[in-house]
């Protein structure tokens, strides 16, 4: 009771993160198919999409998927609405509340867990279950820990849709023509970082060019957080996934690196007040060198810079036993107040099979979950996708070590308590210890709390 009474809180508070390079829509807009709707003797199922993409190619893509869906002999017929990402969340709890939500969503990972502790997840266990009877293809070909990452109490809730992963993107006019640094693609230790840093702040520091940005604003610094850990071997959290993991040697590790870089102004001034744009813009500039958060979706639309802009292999730090590199990945599910259950699932099962278009034709700004997608050439001829694509292998889900998010990781990113230290120490701080005890420390409850 407890778990369900909080998760209710959390929905009322939480804002869910936006996936990178995503816009906003004013309202929602029904599906329009020419198909929609038209099979009248079958039951209808409803999809409340987010949109991952541009709206002139993600959402008319997104629709032909759906038209494809109700043209083809099924259960039920799928009424497609694409949301807004401002006050989605609202509208979901608001839905629920009233005993109307949609039949099915898609959405981050940790907030779909929510949905979950408060009872409304419809078990999606025996789709897994068939695949793996039958010896669907489907059951092996998510990227690694994304199947795992939908579990809850020991049921599928959720199944693997997209990944967004956090790489370094930098200017390789800048990096390999004009300072000489050779296998950017390959691993890149901490050390090999700071020397391109201090190459870059030596040849233009006194045009204004700074070496590295991330931004701090709109869960920026939490993102920046997850992103030197996991290089680093570290997580904010336990394996058994109940305590937070910052009081540790690897995570002092990280703040030491994120200090250095402070203290040698390799940092933009003001980034502490940096959100997304005021990175992008400094970047399209000419004043930035490498910005550590992706997608870089904003690049396209100056063909020189996107021209010059490559994605950095995987960053590397002293402690780590392998390469990683952090991903923010989102799950399909249903709803348990669904009157048609079976429905529901039917479509969930067919739309991870039939939903490729939507990287190819509609200019998805996350990574397909399906390893088999990535044969296509589409992952060889997109420069961008390509140059994501590449990396795949490194990408870890953000729960990890954990085997699934913790009903807390919600409300743990959206007051970005994981950015605090970072903040702190861009705002001066030096006491590295005492930032990571006190972020753990407020961790700690929420865990204890909701776990």
């Amino acid at each position: 009771m407890k778990k369900r009474i909080a998760a209710t809180a959390i929905l009322t508070a939480a804002v869910m993160a936006l996936s990178a390079g995503c816009g906003q829509k004013a309202a929602p807009t029904e599906g329009t198919g020419e198909n929609a709707g038209s099979a009248k003797e079958k039951v209808e199922i409803e999809y409340w999409a987010l949109p991952y993409g541009p709206s002139d190619t993600y959402d008319p893509t997104l629709q032909r998927i759906v038209d494809q869906y109700n043209a083809e002999d099924h259960g039920a017929t799928v009424k497609l609405q694409i949301m807004s990402w401002s006050g989605f969340i609202e509208q979901i709890q608001t839905a629920i509340a009233a005993g109307s939500p949609p039949d099915v969503t898609t959405a981050a990972y940790y907030g779909l867990m929510n949905y979950a502790a408060m009872g409304e997840a419809l078990d999606l266990t025996e789709l897994v279950e068939k695949w793996e009877a039958e010896k669907d293809p489907i059951a092996d070909d998510f990227l690694d820990g994304m199947l795992e990452a939908g579990i809850y109490e020991g049921k599928q809730i959720a199944l693997p849709f997209q990944t967004d992963p956090k790489n370094i993107y930098y200017r390789a006019d800048i990096l390999e023509d004009e300072l000489g640094f050779t296998n950017l693609d390959k691993e890149v230790s901490w050390d090999k970082l700071l020397e391109i840093c201090a190459a870059v702040k030596e040849k233009y520091g006194d045009e204004g060019m700074f070496p590295i940005s991330f931004f701090t604003l709109d869960q920026g610094s939490t993102n920046a957080m997850l992103n030197v850990m996991f290089t680093n071997g570290a997580s904010w959290i336990s394996a058994d996934g109940k305590e937070g993991a910052l009081e540790t040697p690897e995570v002092m590790e990280c703040m030491g690196l994120l200090k250095e870089m402070r203290d040698k102004e390799y940092f933009p001034d003001g980034m502490v007040s940096y959100n997304k744009a005021d990175t992008e813009k400094l970047y399209a500039s000419g004043k930035l060198a490498m910005v550590w958060i992706s997608p870089f979706t904003h690049v396209k639309s100056n063909e020189e810079m996107y021209k010059n802009t490559k994605i950095m292999g995987p960053v590397t730090g002293p402690s780590a036993d392998k390469p990683r590199e952090v991903a923010w990945s989102d799950g399909i599910m249903g709803f348990a107040q669904t009157e048609h259950p079976e429905e529901t699932k039917e479509f969930i099962e067919w739309f991870l099979k039939n939903n490729e278009q939507l990287y190819i034709d509609g200019g998805a700004s996350a990574l397909p979950a399906r390893k088999s997608f990535y044969e296509n050439e589409f992952y060889k001829t997109d420069w961008m996708m390509g140059q994501y694509a590449k990396y795949r292998d490194y990408y870890v889900d953000l729960n990890w070590p954990a085997d699934n998010c913790p009903l807390a990781t919600n409300q743990i990113f959206v007051q970005n308590m994981l950015g605090k230290p970072i903040e702190a120490m861009l705002m001066g701080s030096d006491d590295m210890a005492g930032e990571l005890k006190k972020t753990n420390d407020e961790m700690n409850r929420v865990l204890e709390e909701l776990n």
